[in-house]
Order: structure tokens, then sequence, then C-alpha cells
């Protein structure tokens, strides 16, 4: 058993290794004390903070990007942002030079396209700060209804290793969006922005092109996170046994 998570154990926090290493060490010199008869490291009470917790804030948050989508289309229109576009793209199409074409384009996105995507990234920042601050707070349930023993405590140990491992997943699921929406070079947005203005004289059909990309980007990463957290926890918290869990996997 030891063994089998010798190979997990890479890149997990030092200090975490060692206390899974001994209770895993423990259970392995006492054999005789596994406790058949219980649910060990089961917490009904955190199992139903995560299957409610986390489908709260998935709701909530996809109500929220709802709005958001609402408020830029309001905003664009108020603020005539087709019409810049459009007035933009006209000029923009006239340049010969391909590197004042270029300069021309990321202007023209810096002040339309960036600042909506902008204002949807801090939506992911807020989502990503909720699901983990509940998280923290089932992690201290669970841990709390664990009992003391080393067999208790060797999926507590488990899941706390792993901890960095779901932060950087999730950092890079977002970056893997925004990263390319950031004023830095080389950007494939703007490059994409420049090519669809050229080749597009709707202006309407280029706006609603990246509110439905930003949207459904969104609107993935939040669901992905919390559907991932959900039944993260609907199976960590049901514990194991020797026989069927009673508790369903969310």
């Amino acid at each position: 058993m030891i063994e089998a998570y010798a190979e997990l154990s890479r890149g997990m926090d030092p200090a975490l290794v060692i206390v899974l290493s001994e209770h895993l060490s423990w259970t392995s010199e006492h054999p005789e004390s596994f406790p058949h008869s219980e649910n060990i490291s089961q917490s009904q009470t955190a199992w139903l903070m995560a299957c409610e917790g986390f489908s709260e804030i998935e709701h909530k948050f996809s109500e929220r990007l709802y709005e958001w989508h609402a408020k830029w289309q309001q905003r664009f229109e108020i603020e005539g942002t087709a019409q810049a576009v459009a007035a933009g793209a006209e000029a923009i199409k006239k340049i010969k030079n391909s590197k004042e074409r270029e300069k021309r384009a990321k202007d023209l996105y810096l002040g339309t396209v960036h600042l909506m995507v902008g204002d949807a990234q801090k939506y992911v920042v807020t989502l990503n700060s909720r699901a983990e601050f509940l998280q923290e707070t089932i992690r201290k349930t669970w841990h709390k209804n664990c009992l003391s023993d080393s067999y208790s405590k060797i999926l507590p140990s488990l899941e706390s290793s792993f901890q960095s491992h779901e932060e950087t997943f999730f950092e890079n699921v977002r970056i893997a969006f925004f990263e390319d929406q950031k004023d830095s070079a080389p950007s494939i947005a703007r490059k994409e922005f420049l090519e669809t203005i050229m080749e597009n004289d709707d202006c309407n059909f280029i706006l609603n092109f990246y509110f439905s990309k930003v949207f459904r980007h969104v609107s993935k990463i939040s669901s992905n996170l919390c559907r991932f957290y959900s039944k993260k926890w609907a199976l960590y918290a049901r514990g194991f046994r020797s026989r069927q869990n009673l508790l369903p996997l969310g």
C-alpha cells in the first residue's frame, strides 16, 4: 500500500507526504485494528455541504454570467461600439503597412472587446475564490468529524496532499483562455480580432462572435470547476468501508 502511493507523492507538500506515510505505515503494521464495521472517514455533514453548496454556487454564478452578458450588450448599444468597430475596421483595411495595421487593430481591440474580456476574468476569479472558501469549510468539517486513528486519517491526508495540484490545474484552465487576452505580445486574441475585422463588414456579427466565445468559455470553466469539487467531495466524504457505502457519489 505504501509503495502504491510512492509515485503519487511526487510533487506533493513534503510535510503532508510525511503525515500520509506515517498513517500508511501504522495501518500496515496493525492490520488487526482495521475497523471493519465503521464508515471510515465518512462525514454526512460534509457530503451534504458539498452536494448542496457547489450546486448553489454554480446556479448563482450562472445567473451572474447572464447578467454580465446583458450588461455588456447594453453598454455596447449605448456607447455605439458596433459603429466604432465598423469605423475603425474601415480605416484599418485602408492601411497598407502591416505593422501599422496591427497597431491600429490592437488599439481598437483594447478599447472594445478587451474590456469585456477583462470583466469576464474578474467573474472567474470571484467564482474560484467562492469555491475555495466553500472547499475549505467542507475540509474543516470533514477533518473534525473523522476519528483520530490512522485508518480514518489516510483519506484526509491524501486529500490535503493534492491541494496544490488542484490549484495548479484550475489555474492552468483559466490561463489557457485568458492569457492571450492580456495586453502582451504575441497575442492570439488581437491577431484573431484583426483577421475577423478584415474578413467581415458586419460589426454586430463580430461583437456577437466575441460575446458567444467568451460566454461559452467562462460558462464551461465555472461549470467544470463546481462539478469537479462537488463530485470530489461527494466521493471523499463518503469515506470507505468493507461493504457498499450508502451515500451516493453525487
